[in-house]
């Protein structure tokens, strides 16, 4: 969740936080003064003025976390470890020695 902290100040030519919202439904008519605004987040309710605080908020302009899991790039990769163990170093490890006990009975 994303919290959008607001100056408290005249909110007169403010933009109501509903039009950033993803829960916001708007109905606008052709005059300024035609517009109906609701709120979908528990239910269908009427929102009859501009608001500057909303702990529903949702900003519909960010993608959520469940988005952006989907539309991620995932590119396999291989760990870069070496293989761990004395190998190499003077020890003969079980292949070895097991290709050297069926030499040994070949001969």
């Amino acid at each position: 969740m994303q919290t959008i902290v607001m100056k408290k100040a005249a909110l007169r030519d403010e933009e109501s936080l509903c039009r950033a919202c993803y829960w916001a439904h708007i109905q606008k008519g052709f005059r300024e003064s035609e517009e109906a605004v609701y709120c979908c987040f528990s239910r269908f309710r009427a929102v009859p003025f501009k608001v500057a605080d909303c702990t529903d908020f949702s900003n519909k302009n960010v993608p959520t976390r469940e988005q952006m899991e989907n539309i991620a790039l995932i590119i396999p990769t291989k760990p870069v470890r070496k293989p761990s163990g004395f190998a190499g170093i003077g020890f003969s490890g079980e292949q070895e020695a097991e290709e050297e006990e069926s030499n040994s009975v070949t001969e």
